[in-house]
């Protein structure tokens, strides 16, 4: 009987695969990990524009005035352009109507995002 220190070829082999194996699965990690980083950078900068427009509808000096918002503009944040469109609904306001407010939606899209952010606030006749 030798007795021989080290390891077997097999050994090598099957050392190698795992290890291969082992950083194939955290690359993939890694890359999916970056993906959604990266979406959720660019929804959290599309809620900011959205609220930033909402802080706009608000300030407002006259209810007249939150019509003057109706509009799609594009908008560069983080050297990226969003699209931003501003819809405004008046609700009631008639002679015979008990309501009157309008309900301003703010919709913000990204080529590069998986889905639009819309926010809405009502705004009452003041």
């Amino acid at each position: 009987m030798n007795n021989r220190s080290g390891m077997t070829l097999v050994e090598v082999i099957v050392a190698t695969l795992l290890l291969v194996s082992v950083v194939l699965v955290l690359g993939g990690f890694s890359a999916k990990f970056a993906q959604a980083a990266g979406q959720a950078h660019l929804v959290v900068l599309a809620n900011e524009i959205a609220a930033t427009r909402l802080d706009a509808v608000r300030q407002q000096p006259n209810y007249a005035a939150v019509d003057t918002l109706v509009r799609t503009d594009t908008v560069k944040a983080d050297f990226s352009r969003y699209t931003m469109r501003t819809q405004v609904v008046r609700v009631g306001g008639g002679v015979t109507d008990s309501v009157d407010y309008k309900l301003v939606t703010v919709t913000v899209t990204h080529p590069a995002m998986r889905k639009t952010v819309s926010k809405t606030t009502a705004v009452a006749a003041f």
